[in-house]
């Protein structure tokens, strides 16, 4: 069982013990920084999803019903990772802005499937954490290929919305980055990485086919995997922090 990392127990003046103790300081470290990563990373996140909102609202050319759907960005509980699209009602200013029939009462933006990505399973939390670090790798190495095709598709869409593109093109980065950093822990730990995993690039085809079905189903698709992006970096934040000195034991 892997409890958070501690070095307590170890002695500056025993030689075995400072052998044992430099691994372990090194593994914390790796924790550490991977975490943190993680964390900001999550930030970025809820920015990209406000700002693909906003990319959302401008679409005032377009006849209502062909508007795309927002999601409120609050920020997700560390605990339950609940999807974004929890948060959203009716009476949100966001959605009221946006059309029918987004602004009608007890509607809810569709939540498209993602070719090779899921959100985290109910039971995701209890799973022993290697087992969650390598779900949480799996995710991240699927989600740069699928947030490239929104980024292009946004660019058709909303050409004249620099920042959200550049934050398309920053998360899609920034998620091989955590990925790899994720699969470096789960290396130090020695535990395998190895099992099936969904192929990136035969999912980022699945969805760009998917995506050019229309104005609305590409802006929902897109909004879908800026949502997914947002609860697996969340989520890879929440497993990290198990780990983490001072983490849950």
């Amino acid at each position: 069982m892997f409890r958070p990392l501690g070095r307590q127990g170890a002695r500056e003046e025993d030689p075995q013990a400072d052998s044992s103790v430099s691994p372990l300081l090194h593994l914390e470290a790796k924790i550490q920084q991977t975490h943190s990563l993680a964390r900001l990373l999550t930030k970025y996140a809820e920015q990209l999803l406000q700002e693909y909102e906003c990319a959302t609202c401008e679409m005032g050319k377009l006849r209502p019903q062909e508007r795309g759907g927002g999601l409120s960005s609050q920020r997700m509980s560390r605990a339950a990772v609940a999807p974004p699209e929890a948060a959203l009602t009716a009476a949100s200013p966001q959605v009221q802005h946006q059309g029918d029939p987004f602004g009608l009462p007890g509607f809810s933006p569709p939540r498209p499937p993602v070719a090779g990505l899921s959100a985290p399973a109910p039971g995701h939390a209890g799973l022993p954490v290697p087992e969650r670090l390598r779900l949480d790798a799996a995710a991240l190495a699927v989600l740069p290929p699928l947030l490239d095709v929104v980024r292009r598709r946004q660019a058709e869409l909303n050409p004249r919305a620099a920042r959200l593109l550049r934050r398309l093109e920053d998360s899609a980065r920034q998620a091989r980055a955590l990925g790899a950093a994720v699969e470096a822990v789960l290396g130090a730990l020695g535990a395998e990485t190895g099992g099936p995993r969904p192929e990136p690039a035969a999912a980022a085809a699945a969805i760009a086919a998917a995506a050019t079905g229309g104005v609305f189903p590409a802006k929902v698709l897109g909004l879908r995997v800026c949502s997914l992006y947002l609860e697996w970096v969340s989520r890879t934040e929440a497993d990290l922090g198990q780990l983490a000195p001072g983490g849950p034991a």
